[in-house]
């Protein structure tokens, strides 16, 4: 199995083939040598059109594609080990796994407000997609800029974000 170069990679690659200088195959393109040696050089905001130019310059054709990626390996497989992951971040409570449930939106608002990307995924895993993003929706004690970023993420789910920020409200059992 071959690995895919990079549009930087292909970029550079095809003009050393071609044995062309930077400033040459600007010219060709009608861009700078400077926008080339970005683009050469680990750019990722290519302009479609430049990508055109640059790509007729190389005696190429230019191909945008869109590929599944691979399945993410769940983080954690049982409550357990979610707990067990994910209990520093509930330093006033020891985290069980009946909390999980009894108490899932708590536990959500706990790991978007305190967690790393590894535990949003950890809880994400053991909760499942809709009960995830149903108690995601129903946070209210994050602050405003967690609740800014997952209303965005509910909205592309198709999900309003009704609930309204009230960073300290007390927790009521």
């Amino acid at each position: 199995m071959s690995l895919k170069l990079s549009v930087s990679e292909q970029l550079l690659r095809r003009r050393s083939e071609l044995g062309l200088s930077l400033s040459e195959v600007a010219r060709r393109a009608g861009t700078s040598a400077a926008t080339l040696s970005r683009y050469e050089h680990g750019w990722t905001r290519f302009e479609t059109y430049t990508l055109r130019k640059l790509a007729l310059a190389l005696e190429c054709e230019l191909r945008i594609e869109l590929a599944p990626r691979a399945p993410r390996k769940p983080a954690v497989r049982t409550k357990r080990e979610a707990c067990e992951r994910l209990k520093r971040l509930f330093w006033d409570h020891p985290l069980s796994e009946s909390d999980l449930d009894a108490h899932r939106v708590w536990a959500v608002e706990r790991v978007l407000e305190y967690g790393a990307l590894d535990d949003v995924h950890a809880l994400y895993d053991i909760l499942g997609h809709e009960a995830f993003l149903t108690a995601v929706a129903s946070a209210d004690r994050v602050s405003p800029r967690t609740r800014n970023f997952w209303c965005r993420i509910l909205e592309m789910e198709g999900i309003a974000c009704t609930k309204k920020y009230s960073r300290n409200t007390a927790w009521i059992s």
